[in-house]
């Protein structure tokens, strides 16, 4: 049956007082597009008398029929006598540069757009159609209640008008006051999901129920009505759970399901974590036995005697710091340590000289120039002692260090390259034999 033109205007007024969405005193931007649905919000919210000013965002993807929708935006708000602004975005460029489908690309430039504007609010075309696919959609992917709830009336200064009419209704009132519109060519192919359920599952659905969206329309206001309790059931809870030292365990595990489940999606966003039903049962695990759980990258969730906080694990920066000269009887401040350097006289007693203490020293005697206390350098090698090959200091360092200690490692260098690594010994070319009388050794002093 069609809809007549008074009862289309009555039913988006009605829907307007519902959720309260905007009084006629209000400036209004209109995001246009020159499709059906726009063009009827326009005209509509026109006859109905509000504040309205028109927006058309030209996203250059379809050439011509692109320019073809931005002329007829112009020359429909010129008819009418409302003002058009009309914005061009790189589509392709953005969505390369952001890693973005090109649909989801467009989306958030065309609300990047909208804030540009002053109003009071944001006037989107939705219809009951869209709202349908939507819940079609978010229960093929999987979805809680909100999801299936579809799209929301109202999201913060952004409202949708046609938001209880069928995109039949849409195109009756067009056609009864004798309006054109616009067609998107990719809105007849398949190739968006959103379309697959378009042309391929709604005809179907209609085919079992003729009044579907009629019957959908009562249901989605069900489905909304319990959702936005459970919302503001969680958002008082939310509150509660909440003391100065982080989230009481004990409070959120005495909350019903469904509305802890939505309390931890509250903490979890609160604490900039992304919302999984993964990180959703690891807070619900923690909130009901001590213990720690990385939760995002450098951020762990930690239970412990009753509450439920968060901390980053601070990365600890690269320690740097210039060369200092190794003087023996004498201590240097080195990457937050005290290393000493010392002689010892042996005076030819090598073999009463332990082994292991031998390869971690060296013979002062055989230094060319000054010995240098330093950090590894690019390329640096160390041929170790009673070894005929040269060995890769950064791979060396690899496996004695972690990465947090491995740049405070002493190495000593004299003229011609490395005379000591840290752990590992003496270079083979200083190592001490029968004819050393001086051993060189540095140790770490905790005074």
């Amino acid at each position: 049956m069609t809809i007549k033109t008074t009862d289309f205007l009555d039913k988006v007024q009605n829907t307007i007082e519902k959720y309260q969405m905007a009084e006629k005193s209000r400036r209004l931007l209109i995001g246009l597009s020159g499709g059906a649905d726009s063009a009827a919000l326009l005209l509509c919210l026109y006859r109905l008398g509000y504040n309205v000013t028109a927006c058309h965002i030209n996203h250059c993807l379809r050439g011509e029929e692109s320019d073809r929708d931005e002329e007829f935006c112009r020359r429909l708000c010129e008819k009418l006598g409302i003002s058009l602004e009309v914005r061009r975005v790189d589509v392709i460029g953005y969505c390369q540069a952001n890693s973005l489908s090109t649909e989801e690309g467009a989306r958030i430039l065309r609300y990047k757009a909208f804030e540009e504007f002053d109003c009071d609010r944001i006037c989107t075309a939705h219809n009951l159609n869209d709202c349908l696919e939507t819940t079609i959609f978010n229960l093929a992917r999987g979805s809680g209640l909100k999801g299936i709830a579809s799209i929301p009336p109202v999201r913060d200064n952004i409202i949708r008008p046609l938001i209880e009419c069928s995109r039949q209704e849409i195109e009756d009132f067009l056609s009864e006051i004798g309006q054109d519109y616009v067609t998107d060519s990719t809105n007849l192919q398949d190739e968006y999901s959103r379309n697959k359920i378009r042309h391929n599952v709604l005809p179907v659905l209609a085919d079992i129920n003729p009044s579907l969206m009629k019957t959908f329309g009562a249901t989605l206001d069900y489905l909304r009505e319990d959702s936005n309790f459970l919302e503001k059931t969680a958002d008082k809870a939310f509150e509660k759970v909440k003391d100065e030292k982080g989230y009481s365990c004990d409070k959120i595990s005495n909350l019903d399901y469904p509305i802890r489940r939505r309390v931890i999606m509250h903490i979890l966003s609160e604490q900039g974590i992304t919302v999984s039903s993964e990180k959703i049962a690891d807070i619900e695990f923690l909130a009901k036995s001590d213990g720690k759980i990385n939760v995002k990258e450098n951020c762990f969730a930690i239970s412990q005697g009753g509450t439920l906080a968060f901390a980053e694990k601070k990365k600890k920066s690269a320690l740097t710091q210039s060369p200092v000269f190794a003087v023996p009887d004498c201590s240097v401040d080195w990457c937050g340590r005290k290393i000493s350097f010392e002689i010892i006289e042996i005076e030819g007693r090598y073999e009463n000289v332990n082994k292991k203490f031998a390869n971690s020293c060296l013979d002062y005697d055989k230094i060319k120039g000054e010995i240098v206390l330093r950090q590894r350098l690019s390329g640096d090698k160390i041929q170790l002692v009673n070894r005929d090959f040269k060995s890769d200091v950064k791979k060396l360092l690899k496996q004695a260090f972690d990465v947090d200690t491995r740049n405070g490692a002493v190495i000593l260098c004299d003229d011609d390259g490395i005379v000591m690594l840290e752990r590992f010994g003496a270079a083979d070319r200083v190592k001490i034999d029968e004819s050393t009388r001086r051993a060189f050794v540095f140790y770490e002093t905790n005074d």
